[in-house]
């Protein structure tokens, strides 16, 4: 009985999941994908420009426009010098890993008189100098190499997310510089009418997007906290022959830690143009290689048992 409860419960909670991904399909508008990501990337950094370009009036429009194209250019420069000191870092973190014993000696002795050109425009020189210079062995590089690079991760993680905003927000001025363009009053008005709809209208898809993700988690936390608590319970009762579950849950949460650990915490392109964070893009990572792992591991087991039986039949 318990068991028919189960399965009608987990049975429910799927279809109830399907029908809410419907809804959410149904109502976003694929034609204008690209421009729900520009919207919601720039209202995640600058929701200020969202807010003006909705109150904004054909008249208000102009002053608008030529305010944040002003503070994009500003910004641009400041993301200019950014760019400029994680190529510095990379250049830096290429000839640390490309030092062997034999030349590590060479690089240390010349570091100085080196440090002061590749350093020249760096905004943390003397951190830099400082740190290499307590390596006083080749030994002792391999583990500044990894501080160094987790630094440099961070950068180029603010760098790629700053200069995605940048686009975003380019794109999203441009478009209402153009309705300003325009020399019929009518066509003006129209089309920022049509501008303003479709940010409230991505407004409402982010709503809902972030109403079905906590659902949707809401929902896979139900279903996997009824799958354990009926699985400890038979556990618990017939310990004996049920510790096999056990084992299988504690392997399954440990290859989902693995995952976690493992993941990258730079942000890729792609992980950024999606919003995700870098606790989100670690746990897409665990998701991941949770599943590669447990198809490897069905794989191995049908073949194995395949190979079992044929042996057991011969004999």
């Amino acid at each position: 009985m318990k068991n028919k409860i189960l399965s009608i419960v987990v049975f429910a909670v799927a279809i109830l999941d399907c029908l809410l991904a419907l809804f959410f399909s149904f109502s976003f508008n694929e034609e204008k994908k690209d421009n729900y990501i520009q919207a919601r990337t720039v209202q995640e950094q600058c929701p200020a420009l969202i807010a003006d370009l909705q109150s904004a009036t054909p008249e208000s429009l102009p002053k608008v426009v030529e305010t944040y194209q002003t503070s994009l250019r500003t910004f641009n420069d400041t993301l200019k010098a950014a760019q400029m000191q994680k190529d510095i870092l990379y250049t830096y973190l290429q000839e640390l890993k490309n030092l062997d014993e034999n030349s590590f000696e060479a690089y240390k002795s010349g570091f100085a008189g080196h440090a002061d050109a590749l350093f020249a425009r760096a905004d943390n020189k003397a951190a830099l100098v400082e740190g290499f210079n307590k390596v006083n062995s080749f030994k002792e590089l391999a583990s500044y190499i990894s501080k160094t690079e987790k630094d440099y991760n961070v950068v180029k993680q603010d760098y790629l997310v700053n200069r995605n905003y940048l686009k975003a927000a380019n794109g999203l001025v441009g478009r209402a510089d153009m309705i300003n363009a325009n020399a019929s009053a009518n066509k003006k008005a129209t089309d920022l009418e049509e501008l303003q709809n479709d940010l409230k209208s991505f407004n409402k898809s982010t709503r809902l997007e972030n109403a079905f993700v906590i659902i949707g988690y809401i929902l896979g936390g139900i279903t996997l906290f009824l799958m354990v608590f009926f699985a400890l319970v038979k556990i618990v009762k017939n310990f004996k022959t049920s510790y096999k579950i056990l084992l299988v849950l504690v392997a399954m949460a440990v290859v989902v830690f693995i995952g976690y650990i493992i993941g990258s915490s730079v942000l890729s392109p792609s992980a950024i143009k999606a919003g995700l964070t870098v606790t989100g893009f670690k746990m897409v990572n665990a998701a991941c290689f949770t599943f590669y792992v447990c198809l490897a591991v069905s794989i191995l087991a049908i073949l194995g048992t395949s190979v079992m039986s044929a042996i057991k039949n011969r004999k």
